[in-house]
Order: structure tokens, then sequence, then C-alpha cells
């Protein structure tokens, strides 16, 4: 310590002053939600279809509904059952993901005896994560490059309690029942199914789960002990006792609806599903190219244990969260314009919220600035340990959008919230977002053990205008684990671009070339229009690989005693020498350059014939990867260097491809397993990326017997 205090003490005051400003930048710095992925009730699974519910007020269960069903279409209890049959109407009245029996285990590299015993919730939790890491266009190997935390919410372990109930014999024990279900296990598997370094924990704060995960990720990235976070909840209801031990406690809807702030709350309806966001530095999403969804500008997590009970509702501890994770943001009260709230959907914790949020956010008066309130519990039901996660990708999503969603119930608020004393708004239709000196908007989380998080986010800068579409081809390369998945794959992909407008072939070609995982099922093509992009994804969903007639992947004998073509690949000109030069004998000649950008892009060359003036430098270009042996042979003024393990090839001159040539033997070399990089081929003013779905998944039943409920 008092070394630290010796340097300080020789600082001048103005380097003092630059020193505690760095660090109180990096310490405040904004953390980006760069990725999303979800499973929500509805068949809502992507973050387009979240928007799309909340947006249009859609609650995506009714009253009555049924218990979920498995693959095979049997519902996950049967209410017929002496000891279950009570518990139907209680039952019935949730908001559930059906098919959760199903599991693409292939992916993960996972034994069928290990997939069978992997609490669903853990499934899930892989599925996910990689569906909000191909949101983020984040792959693999460039994960694995950087330090990565795992932070994972979870609070329930519920897949063995049938075979508890049916009388579970030693035949029907696995060693991988211990690590299937344990709870801390959770994010570990992630860790270890992505094949990353760096924090790896398991958290329960119960409701607040989510959000003291991403305060906790937030801390660890600005702290640098970690670069990207991958912060996820996943949460099921398996046990059908549960629910009726929460029906019983008088938390759950008589009526099957959840609409809080609203004269008709009465309660909530039990939900599940899952979520993941994947959390990085700002600077370091803007230096890669990711526009993320929104910025976490503070956070803040706290308990009062003064209560009079583990259950009971502290305004005081959620005044308290708010006040510290505004104050960390260093914006103002008012420039808070929504608060995704906590929302228990009951009246009385309602009004008491609705106070809160109006004393927190310094909204008391009828003079004060509006200040929206709203929470997708109305639009998912109460999702519980997930219920933040799902809070703050609609918050997120909203920011994206510069909109406040509407909430449902709005035309319909509790008459003992004191709306017109305060700012407090519900918000009847989508409304642009305020105009304030900042775009900022909370979210509130409340576990029933008292600890409460808050954290507040900022829209990000609007995009800047895509510049216009490149003329020429464009190489189209897609992947899967298996035959299966990739159809699917180019299926979910063009029904995604048919779905949606301002897309261009550049983009999509980009997104998938250098932001997707390469995996051992492939399919690439050469597209002249955007017409053509959705043709190939029609066929490799339909008829499997195809790719445009061009010299064998064995690689091309280039003829370079001309020169080589022009930088841009696409002119299909060749520089000529000039009179009286010969080729290579300026310093200046291009043939080396373009010849390593040509390597570095993957094309497959057998070998070169060059004059001996260029020689050496083309060597060093076709050999930089070290990966093959090369033999040279001399002929006065020219040299042959062709790769060793190279069969016959006829001698081609580059002058004689276009682009769409150079394209086609990229197609080849990736069609073969290698890897390659058509961005290399025309890395000037390259197309925008663009947010694309992830390679499908494609599940087979996983369920052992003894865990049905019959």
């Amino acid at each position: 310590m008092n070394d630290y205090i010796d340097q300080l003490d020789g600082l001048t005051r103005k380097q003092l002053m630059v020193l505690l400003a760095r660090r109180h930048q990096e310490s405040t710095q904004g953390i980006a939600v760069s990725g999303m992925g979800c499973r929500f009730p509805g068949g809502i699974d992507t973050p387009d279809a979240l928007w799309e519910a909340v947006r249009g007020a859609r609650a995506v269960r009714a009253a009555g509904s049924q218990p979920p069903t498995d693959s095979s279409g049997r519902p996950r209890w049967d209410t017929t059952a002496p000891d279950l049959a009570p518990l139907a109407p209680t039952l019935a009245a949730g908001a559930y993901l059906d098919d959760v029996d199903l599991f693409d285990a292939d992916r993960f590299d996972l034994t069928p005896e290990e997939a069978e015993h992997l609490d669903p919730q853990q499934r899930l939790l892989l599925e996910v994560t990689l569906q909000a890491l191909a949101d983020a266009n984040l792959t693999l190997r460039a994960l694995r490059r950087r330090r990565v935390g795992v932070y994972v919410g979870i609070s329930t372990a519920e897949y063995n309690f049938a075979g508890l109930r049916n009388g579970i014999g030693k035949d029907d024990l696995s060693p991988y029942m211990g690590t299937g279900t344990a709870l801390s296990a959770a994010s570990g598997r992630i860790a270890l199914a992505l094949g990353v370094r760096g924090p790896a924990l398991t958290l329960d704060t119960a409701c607040s789960s989510a959000l003291t995960a991403v305060h906790l990720a937030a801390g660890a990235l600005r702290a640098e002990e970690c670069d990207i976070a991958v912060v996820g909840v996943s949460h099921l209801l398996l046990s059908p006792f549960t629910s009726e031990v929460f029906a019983q406690a008088g938390m759950v809807s008589p009526t099957g609806r959840c609409l809080p702030f609203t004269a008709e709350a009465d309660g909530y309806v039990r939900a599940e599903g899952c979520g993941v966001l994947v959390l990085e530095r700002y600077r370091d999403a803007a230096a890669d190219g990711r526009q993320p969804y929104a910025v976490v500008r503070g956070s803040a997590v706290h308990q009062d244990g003064d209560r009079e009970q583990l259950a009971a509702w502290s305004a005081a501890s959620q005044r308290t969260v708010v006040d510290l994770a505004l104050r960390r943001t260093g914006a103002a009260a008012h420039d808070v314009r929504y608060v995704e709230a906590q929302a228990n959907g009951s009246r009385v914790g309602g009004v008491v919220e609705a106070e809160t949020l109006a004393a927190a956010y310094d909204r008391r008066g009828a003079a004060a600035p509006e200040l929206y309130v709203g929470s997708a519990k109305a639009n998912l039901g109460y999702l519980e340990t997930a219920s933040g996660v799902a809070g703050m990708m609609k918050t997120a999503l909203a920011l994206a959008h510069r909109e406040i969603p509407p909430q449902p119930g709005a035309d319909r608020p509790d008459p003992a919230i004191a709306w017109e004393r305060t700012g407090l708004r519900l918000a009847t239709a989508p409304r642009p977002w305020p105009t304030t000196a900042r775009t900022l908007a909370g979210v509130s989380a409340t576990g029933f053990t008292g600890t409460a998080a808050h954290v507040v986010m900022e829209a990000t800068p609007l995009p800047g205008s895509a510049p216009p579409e490149r003329g020429g081809p464009a190489l189209l390369l897609l992947s899967a684990h298996t035959p299966a998945s990739l159809s699917a794959t180019a299926e979910r992909l063009r029904a995604h671009l048919l779905a949606r407008g301002g897309w261009s072939r550049g983009a999509v070609c980009r997104t998938l070339a250098e932001r997707r995982d390469h995996l051992a099922h492939r399919h690439a093509a050469v597209v002249h229009s955007d017409e053509e992009l959705l043709a190939a994804l029609d066929r490799a969903a339909t008829a499997g690989p195809l790719v445009r007639a061009l010299p064998a992947s064995s690689g091309v004998l280039l003829d370079l005693r001309r020169g080589a073509p022009q930088a841009g690949l696409g002119s299909s000109g060749a520089r000529r020498p000039e009179p009286g030069r010969a080729p290579g004998e300026d310093a200046g000649d291009p043939t080396p350059a373009w010849l390593d950008r040509v390597r570095a892009a993957g094309a497959p060359i057998a070998g070169v014939v060059c004059a001996a003036a260029v020689a050496a430098p083309c060597l060093a270009a076709l050999t930089r990867d070290g990966a093959s042996a090369w033999e040279r042979s001399d002929d006065g003024d020219t040299v042959t260097l062709r790769r060793a393990d190279a069969g016959e090839v006829p001698l081609t001159d580059p002058a004689a491809f276009d682009e769409a040539d150079w394209y086609g033997l990229l197609a080849a070399a990736y069609l073969a397993g290698g890897d390659v990089d058509p961005g290399a081929l025309t890395p000037d003013d390259p197309p925008p990326l663009m947010r694309l779905p992830g390679p499908a998944l494609l599940g087979s039943r996983y369920w052992t017997d003894v865990n049905i409920w019959r």
C-alpha cells in the first residue's frame, strides 16, 4: 500500500486527475447486450417473436388451456391418476413449453445415456446459448481466443421427482444422475460445451436470479475478469405438486390471467422458459462491428433483512436498489421513461411497487414527467426464476426499437394506484420513446428471499445507413452438424429472409461466412442476386449441396508470367508489364500481394508459374501458413512452384477467371472441408453484418421411463 501511495504522490495534479478519470470510466463503462436467445411460452423462440408478442399486447395463453405435451403428444402429467386428478384445474392454468423431452445431443457430443439423465433445464440452456451466440454473431473459434464468463440462474431440480413417486430402483440409477441434475453443474456444462475459459458460476436468488447474474457479469466485464459473458436462466415446471403449493399460498390467479397494475389483478400465472443474454464491453462490440440491442449502464443488488417474514415485500429494499443502480448510471431520474416492473400480479403488490417507483424515480406530483411501467408477465405469465431475463429482453428490444410497447389490461388501470398524483402511466398502444437527454429504462426483479436487483439500460446510437450493395456475385456458405440439420437450417434461414425486408445478399453471405462456425455437413453456392440466394437455400433444404462446375478442389496451377489481376479481382483484367520491362522487374509488382490475398481467402492453389524475379516472394506467400511442402523447378527466367502433393493440373491464366470463378474455387475448397474467407478477396468496403438465425437443432426424445408422471 505504501508503495502505491508513494507512486501516486509522485504524480502531478493533472496526471492524478487523468488516472482517476480513466479508472472511473473503466468502472462505469457500458456493457452491451449483443445477443439474445429464448424459449418462451406460445412458441416464442427468437427475439423478433418476443417483440411481436409484446408489441401486440398479446397474452400467449388463455384461461382453460391444457397441460403441456411431449413430442409424442402425451400430456406431461396424467391428471387421471388418483393423486393428480385433484390438481388438474391448477395444472391447466399455466403457460408452458411443449416438447421439453427433445434435445439435440449430437450437437453437444453427449451420449444417449448422459442426455437422458440431463435435467431438461440444462438442455434448454445449452441450446438457447447457441441461439444467443449466433444472434451476437460470435463463433466458438472467436470465443476460445477470449476469456468467457458463464453466469447461470437456476432454482429448481424437479426432473427426478416423478422417479421418487414411481419408486426408482437400483436398475434405474445412472452415474450421470449426479452431474445431470446438480444445479451447480449448469454453468460448468455450458463452459465445457463451448470449450471456453473464464469464471463460471451458478446462482439462485429466486425471481431476481437473472438480474443478479447480469449485475455480477457486468462487474466482471468491467474488471476485465472476462471479455464475453454468457448469462442464462432456465426454469421448468416439472412437478405438479409445486403448482398446487403455490395455489394454496394464494399466489396463483384463480382466473388464469396475469394482469399487474390493473383493476383485474388477482395473482399470477405460473410459466416456464429459458433466456440467454450475451454481454460484452460496449467498446469491444463496436470495434467488432456488432450493433447491440442496448447497453447496461448501471445495476445493483440489495436485501433488507429486517422484514417481518422471509417472503414479505420490502418497499425500502426496492427503493434502495433503484437508487443504487440509478446513481451508477450518472443520469437524472427523469431521463428514465420506462420501467419493467417486478409486478407479482397482486393488487396490493402493484400499489406498493407503483408508490416505490414513483418515489425512486422522482415521479410524485401531477406535473411529474411520464414514467411508463409494464411487465412481460402479462404477456408470458410469471416465469419465476427466468422472469427477469424475459423482462430484460423485452426492455432491450423496446430500447432498440425506440418504442414503449403496450401493456395488456392498460385500458383498465387499478384505481387504487395514484395515477393522477404521479407521473406513472400504462401504455395502451405502442408509443414512440419520449425525447429526453438520454434514452434510459429500468428493469426490476425481487426474489421471495428478499434479494432485489435493478438494472438501468440505455439505447445505443442508431446505425448509419448501409453502404450501397456492391455489384457482382457473393458466396453463400452454410453448414450444420448433421444433414437433417443442414436442411432445416437452410429452410429456417430462407423463411427468416422471406419474412423480413431490408437485407442484401452481400450482408447475408458475409455474416454466414465470417460469423458462423463451419461444421461437418456443408452447402455452398455462388449467387448473383437475392433471388438466386433464396433459390440456393431452397436447394440446400431439399436437394443438398450444389456448386458451380469449376476446376477441381485439388487446386489450380496459375500462370503469373504476365502479372496478376487487378486488386479488385472482379474485373478479370490482368496487370500487363510495361513495354521493355520484364514481369516482376518493378519492385512494386503486385503479384505476391495478390497471391497472398488469394491464399488468405482459402483458394486451393496447386502451384504457380512465375518470373524468376518474383519467385521468392511468391513462395513466401504460398507457404505463409506452413501447411504444405512446395517444390521449385527453374527454366531460365521462368520458375514453377508446385505443391508436392498436387497431381497433374492444367495451367490456368488468372486473367481468364472472373470473380465468380474465384468464389467457385472457394466453394469447392469449403465443401472439401477447408477453411475459407471470401471477404479476403474483396476486403475494401465490406457489406454490413446482420442478425441471422443460427444452425437448426433437431432433437430426439430423451426422457427416462421412470420419470414419467403416470
